[in-house]
């Protein structure tokens, strides 16, 4: 049989005073002598008193709570990234309600409404890739939840934003790749609707400007297509592919794969450098090149922004772009001379 909780009602009749001096004596209130105080909260103690979270959340009209809404945990990136906000809503006496979305646009407007029943303080979430309405997250904002989106961004909601600079991350990599010598680029885009591809797609191509590389469609393949890894193989196999930018170090060891098989040698003759720098590109061989997108940094600043958007609601839309960082490895180590 569960045991009963103790309540506040419980101790005031095994002391004969009222509840309400009860709470006080509990919550720091004045109006209570010291020697009373002292004898409730010794009592509350032995009796294994705790506050009741609901009805404590309907007086100061807050649950202590924030929600979370991510596409995955299985990404390196992710659970980076949720340590980063813990290490803040922890500090701050918040609890994480975690949901995830797997990147499909049905859960996340679940989602969305289990953390508005819960009535949680506010929402930090990452739009997922198959995302192409976003009412949901407007009628979070109508509700006067304060919501704040982190990593990926979208010009249909107008909210407070932290992500990382992939223009300039995607750039600093292929501007590395043009410096080593390499002139024919593959670059394998990502989800066609997310901010991060179309922001790397375009970092990858003003770095080809600024080296005077014309650019070159045939060189450009969709991560989505159910033929990639043989259109890899048709690159590598019939162009002078001598770099690769891939959208993310999965698909970079896609290329990887083929370039092997074709006996292709990495670095030697293939440099190729990957996005997201998760563990992955430490445990290939050769080691693979990456951009560090600081997902705990993000994580960070993301946590912030809403706990002062909770307490200041008049807190100015912004939004917060993060450095990348590229981490060279062993898949770019050669200086390139071409075929």
């Amino acid at each position: 049989m569960r045991k009963k909780r103790i309540s506040i009602t419980d101790i005031a009749t095994a002391l004969h005073v009222t509840p309400s001096t009860v709470s006080r004596a509990l919550n720091g209130g004045g109006k209570v002598s010291e020697k009373k105080r002292l004898e409730i909260l010794s009592l509350a103690k032995k009796l294994g008193y705790r506050p009741n979270p609901i009805a404590k959340s309907l007086v100061e009209n807050r649950t202590h709570t924030i929600g979370l809404i991510i596409p995955e945990f299985t990404h390196h990136f992710y659970s980076r990234m949720l340590a980063g906000i813990e290490s803040v809503t922890s500090k701050a006496g918040y609890q994480l309600l975690i949901c995830t979305s797997n990147e499909k646009q049905k859960q996340e407007i679940k989602s969305t409404q289990t953390l508005l029943d819960a009535r949680v303080d506010g929402i930090l979430a990452t739009i997922s890739k198959m995302n192409d309405k976003f009412e949901h997250l407007q009628e979070v904002m109508d509700s006067g939840t304060p919501l704040v989106l982190v990593d990926r961004f979208s010009e249909e909601i107008e909210t407070p934003y932290v992500i990382s600079d992939d223009f300039n991350g995607a750039f600093s990599a292929v501007d590395y790749l043009c410096q080593n010598g390499c002139k024919h680029i593959l670059h394998i885009k990502g989800p066609a609707n997310l901010s991060t591809t179309f922001n790397r797609f375009m970092g990858y191509k003003e770095a080809l400007r600024k080296h005077g590389i014309a650019f070159n469609e045939e060189l450009i393949l969709e991560s989505s297509d159910t033929n990639l890894v043989e259109k890899i193989r048709f690159c590598l196999s019939n162009l002078p592919v001598d770099g690769a930018f891939a959208y993310s170090d999965y698909l970079a060891f896609e290329i990887y794969k083929v370039a092997s098989e074709l006996k292709i040698q990495i670095p030697g003759r293939l440099s190729v450098i990957g996005y997201a720098d998760e563990p992955i590109s430490t445990y290939i061989n050769p080691t693979l090149s990456s951009v560090n997108q600081q997902p705990f940094e993000m994580g960070v600043a993301g946590a912030k922004y809403l706990l002062n958007k909770i307490s200041n609601p008049e807190t100015v839309l912004e939004v917060k772009t993060l450095a990348t960082r590229l981490v060279i490895r062993e898949s770019t180590q050669a200086v390139k001379t071409g075929h």
